[in-house]
């Protein structure tokens, strides 16, 4: 069976997963996604995966600490909704 890696080991991993990343913001791994898709926090890809520095991680607590607490500056513009047109019968 694996053996989950000691404290000591996982505090110096250079690279962390997203869901390693969740577990030490106390945040779930959709809101750690958003924040990578908006360019907040930076990640890498190595094949299937997605990696988050260390260093990268310990940048973003450093930026929120600074902005007093907003993880997300600059928020996505919400694109309009597209409306089907309505017309009566079929198509």
């Amino acid at each position: 069976m694996k053996e989950q890696p000691t404290e000591t080991e996982e505090q110096h991993q250079l690279l962390i997963t997203v869901d390693e990343a969740a577990r030490r913001l106390s945040i779930g791994r959709s809101h750690v996604y958003e924040q990578m898709r908006l360019g907040v926090l930076r990640s890498i890809h190595i094949g299937r995966s997605r990696r988050i520095l260390e260093s990268d991680l310990v940048r973003f607590i450093d930026d929120l600490l600074v902005q007093g607490g907003t993880a997300n500056p600059r928020i996505a513009p919400r694109l309009p909704v597209k409306r089907l047109p309505s017309r009566p019968g079929r198509r």
